[in-house]
């Protein structure tokens, strides 16, 4: 089978037509005071050297992207970076060019310009589809196709077009899908007068009439392509053509005319160093050798084309120029070498397609033990057949014994490790069930206390204590003559009991506030931090967000008692002058964060702490299926992240 040729497209965003002479390029280049102007010149001579100069071309690239550097032209070293990577695409180099392409269009982001933005996302495509990596290069043309749209590209979007039907064409095997495609691609390039976009669409289509075996439609496109490239001075892609026109005759069995044009190509290809142009070259020639069963040249321009597509890695032709290399070892009777080759390229095939050996090997295997079982059985063949066919039993009965051992004590493991995982996960589900109903029982029982304490506090000793002071209300009514010591004394008492009862009302309600069980957490946290705010060291900032409606009972009594904790452990122990809450109810979960300036502690060993209050704000937190982050180190303040899903 020959090897098709399939050019890329690279459509450089500023370019001057082939027709401004290069010597005005220089005299711009040379004459401006511009850095801009410079640039541009820099830029236009690579496009103007592209595809006649290699060295030229490189030299003007690299220039452009030093200068551009240098002067901090975001525009223009965006494009020379481009044009660089281009070059090194065209030229085999494909990791070198992904790192100019993968520079340039961050460039080209940074000046939010879609349309350098598309070319990259086309360069890249480019790279994909020669590592024959034809997947990521579809998502990338598809990816550029839709920026052009957006942005009205015509020449973007037949470009596009063009090499989606390469994939469907060359990498995917199906050319019938990828005739629309150039049909619509050069449908816009005739409608926009694109010259050079055309040249190569009509090579695409030829290709494809060759496949259907329209040959007559194939040359006419192929002799169009050569036409507008010779016009257009683009020898590379004239290599192409040719080499198409050499593929079209080749399948016509008109050898000597297919030679002609494969040998033009060659010579094109090899004057510009162009190693991948070259690998095909050969390989189409030693294809033509080989149906002219002149094995000898093939076997030695194929070994050409192997060596140097190993040298740029290019796996395709590797593959090819394997396959053709078998079938001439295997035409003058080397199956050794014919076997060789068949099993590198099948190496070389699962690298691409990661799939197993193929059906070449299995034949080529089948018929070198044929070949080596006849030379064999012509000595002794009788003896040496039955031999064969009693180890051949033995082999495949101790075979299937060793495999089924193998199934079956992978099997059993399997299947033990499988209960042992449904084990160990019952088990933590178990574990973690009886944790939680634990840690609930004791915030449940931890409530209640504080309820019933509460309530004796208001109920029976406030009561009693206001029972005191009416009885000693009355007797001082009863009291007479008293003196002024008494009469102090009494005083004294009654401002005790005042005290007393403030202080048990107090206690039970911090205990239990009713704004809490009334109002909410939003409510209960207001009042509990006005009520510190009269402390003149301590300035408290409050800020709620979200908690217009009441959150679930216990929800809400967890966090509270969080937040007291929280606010008395910073007034114990952080020596804070002030400090800033934040309590916010977002849509699936409330966020509650607590700063203050005071002398901090070292987060990370808060698990060996001895007192209990820290580890209690994270227990019960965890009881909500929240989290809480420390972040506080010694004399830098600490803040308090809580988060809890609703």
């Amino acid at each position: 089978m020959k090897f098709l040729t399939c050019l890329i497209i690279c459509v450089p965003l500023i370019t001057l037509s082939q027709s401004h002479k290069t010597d005005s390029l220089l005299k711009v280049y040379a004459s401006s005071t511009a850095d801009s102007n410079k640039v541009n010149a820099l830029n236009n001579l690579f496009a103007e050297y592209r595809y006649s100069d290699e060295i030229l071309a490189n030299k003007y690239a690299n220039q452009a992207i030093d200068f551009s550097s240098k002067a901090n032209l975001t525009k223009g070293y965006a494009l020379a970076l481009y044009n660089k990577g281009a070059f090194e695409s065209e030229h085999g180099n494909f990791d070198s060019s992904d790192i100019y392409i993968k520079k340039s269009l961050i460039q080209y982001q940074k000046l939010n310009n879609q349309a350098g933005i598309a070319t990259c996302k086309m360069a890249f495509g480019f790279n994909m589809y020669d590592k024959s990596n034809f997947t990521q290069a579809l998502v990338y043309f598809i990816e550029a196709s839709k920026i052009n749209e957006l942005i009205n590209d015509l020449k973007g979007q037949a470009g596009a077009n063009i090499w989606v039907g390469n994939i469907y064409n060359t990498g995917l095997n199906m050319p019938k899908l990828a005739l629309p495609y150039y049909e619509k691609a050069l449908k816009i390039q005739e409608s926009i007068k694109d010259e050079n976009g055309m040249s190569f669409t009509y090579n695409n289509l030829g290709n494809v009439y060759c496949f259907l075996q329209k040959y007559p439609e194939s040359l006419q496109n192929h002799f169009k392509s050569a036409e507008l490239k010779e016009k257009l001075n683009n020898k590379k892609g004239l290599s192409a053509s040719y080499d198409n026109i050499g593929n079209v005759y080749f399948d016509l069995l008109e050898f000597t005319k297919a030679e002609d044009y494969y040998i033009k190509a060659l010579a094109i290809r090899e004057e510009f160093g162009d190693k991948k142009g070259m690998n095909t070259s050969y390989v189409n020639i030693g294809n033509l050798y080989i149906k002219q069963k002149k094995y000898k040249e093939a076997i030695d321009i194929h070994s050409k084309a192997l060596a140097s597509a190993k040298e740029i890695n290019n796996k395709e032709t590797m593959k090819e120029a394997s396959n053709s290399l078998s079938a001439s070892y295997e035409a003058i009777g080397d199956f050794k070498k014919a076997l060789e080759y068949t099993k590198y390229s099948a190496l070389i095939k699962d690298s691409i397609i990661n799939s197993t050996f193929t059906e070449q090997i299995s034949e080529m295997q089948t018929k070198y033990d044929v070949e080596k079982k006849d030379i064999e059985i012509a000595k002794n063949k009788a003896e040496l057949k039955a031999k064969e066919e009693k180890e051949f039993i033995k082999n495949i009965i101790t075979s299937a014994i060793f495999v089924l051992l193998i199934l079956l004590f992978l099997v059993g493991f399997l299947f033990y490790r499988k209960k042992q995982i449904e084990h160990r996960a019952k088990l933590d589900a178990e574990i973690a069930s009886q944790k939680d109903t634990r840690t609930k029982a004791i915030l449940d029982a931890e409530e209640k206390e504080r309820r019933r304490i509460a309530q004796d506090l208001h109920d029976g000793v406030g009561q009693l204590l206001s029972a005191a002071k009416l009885n000693l209300s009355n007797l001082e009514s009863k009291l007479t003559n008293q003196n002024e010591d008494q009469k102090t004394a009494m005083d004294n008492a009654l401002s005790l009991i005042d005290d007393s009862v403030k202080e048990v009302r107090s206690v039970s309600h911090n205990m239990m506030p009713n704004t809490l069980i009334k109002l909410g957490l939003g409510s209960a946290v207001r009042e509990f931090i006005t009520k510190l705010s009269n402390t003149p060291s301590l300035k408290i900032d409050l800020e709620i967000i979200g908690l217009d409606q009441r959150l679930d009972n216990q929800l809400e009594t967890v966090l509270y008692r969080v937040i007291q904790e929280i606010v008395n452990n910073i007034i114990k122990h952080a020596k804070a002058s002030q400090i800033s809450m934040q309590l916010v109810r977002h849509e699936t979960e409330i966020n509650v964060m607590v700063e203050d300036n005071g002398v901090g502690f070292d987060a990370s060993s808060i698990d060996t702490f001895e007192g209990i209050g820290l580890k209690g704000i994270i227990t019960r937190i965890e009881f909500l299926d929240g989290s809480v982050h420390f972040d506080s180190n010694v004399g830098r303040g600490t803040t308090v992240i809580i988060d809890v899903p609703l």
